[in-house]
C-alpha cells in the first residue's frame, strides 16, 4: 500500500516537472516570458525561478543563454 502511495506521488511530481519543463522551453524560443510560464502553469514566479537556480538553468539574456538552457533542459529531460 505504501509502495503504491510513493508511485502516485512520484509520477505526480515527474508529470508536474515535465510541465515545467515544457513551459521553460518556450521560454528558451523567446515565445513567451519567464511570468507567463508562472501564470500558465500557476505557480508563482519566485518558485519558478527557485527551480531554475536549483537546476542550474540560465536566465535568457543572449543567445548563448537559450542554448545552454536548452541544452540543460534536454539532460533534465533524458532523468525524467
Amino acid at each position: 500500500m505504501a509502495i503504491q502511495k510513493v508511485m502516485r506521488l512520484a509520477k505526480t511530481a515527474s508529470s508536474r516537472e515535465t510541465k515545467i519543463l515544457e513551459g521553460l522551453e518556450s521560454y528558451y524560443k523567446g515565445e513567451c516570458s519567464l511570468g507567463y510560464v508562472a501564470r500558465r502553469l500557476r505557480i508563482p514566479i519566485r518558485a519558478l525561478m527557485d527551480f531554475m537556480t536549483k537546476e542550474e538553468l540560465p536566465y535568457y539574456w543572449d543567445e548563448e543563454d537559450a542554448k545552454r538552457g536548452l541544452k540543460r533542459l534536454s539532460e533534465l529531460r533524458s532523468t525524467l
